[in-house]
């Protein structure tokens, strides 16, 4: 299976724990809110492990270009996974050489994704700030531990909660996974499934292509007894 097949392609499809957290990213993303705005330059993704922070980040660059400009990116946003206890000569060193420099987006602006930046060290994480300051930069940071993130970093930053949504939520991707395995599931069994993952996209499509998988095993076993069974009548007439 592709790893990528059912995690979320555009802003629609990702589970927001929240509405004031999807409204936000709406807003942003489609110029009602101008952005950077006010000194915030940052988009602070933060919440529990596997809710889709990283996967919104990568969305966000093209999203907002798009929403604001109505042109694509013309250069991919910047990635940066930042390591435990990493010091970030890396990132300031490549940060300071963009900056100095006009983006050739539509905006003007360059963009970039500090995935886990809580791995930084506290002297990265300075340097990090005093980046923020830049107006030529859009920055998207993710964490599971927003605790530990140095506070001007957050105070520069538009903060994103991203923890778990209600079960009902994952319904159409557990309905589109049991789609794609040519079973029928109906809402019970998926939320059977999607219950206890805790907002876990990957745990929610291991869980319920388990139960696609299963099912469809069952089915075919069923469906394997009762033609036998036909047949063994069949001989004995």
């Amino acid at each position: 299976m592709n790893d990528t097949k059912y995690q979320p392609q555009t802003i629609n499809e990702v589970v927001f724990g929240n509405d004031e957290s999807r409204l936000l990213i709406e807003d942003i993303v489609s110029g009602i809110l101008p952005f950077p705005f006010e000194g915030k330059t940052g988009i602070l993704l933060y919440g529990t492990f596997g809710t889709g922070k990283t996967t919104l980040a990568r969305i966000l660059p093209e999203a907002i270009e798009r929403g604001q400009t109505g042109q694509p990116l013309s250069f991919d946003a910047d990635f940066f996974g930042c390591q435990q206890g990493h010091s970030g000569t890396v990132i300031a060193d490549t940060l300071k050489k963009q900056n100095k420099v006009l983006s050739f987006n539509a905006s003007g602006k360059h963009y970039y994704i500090f995935d886990e930046v809580d791995n930084l060290t506290k002297t990265a994480q300075a340097g990090l700030k005093t980046t923020l300051n830049s107006q030529r930069g859009i920055f998207i940071l993710t964490t599971n531990n927003i605790s530990q993130l140095d506070k001007g970093v957050k105070d520069r930053c538009v903060l994103v909660e991203m923890n778990a949504s209600i079960d009902a939520e994952y319904l159409p991707l557990a309905r589109r996974i049991a789609a794609d395995e040519n079973v029928v599931l109906n809402d019970t069994q998926l939320l059977a499934a999607i219950a206890g993952n805790n907002g876990s996209f990957r745990s929610v499509i291991f869980s319920v292509l388990r139960l696609a998988k299963r099912t469809s095993r069952q089915s075919a076993s069923a469906a394997n007894i009762a033609a036998a069974t036909i047949q063994q009548a069949a001989a004995k007439k």
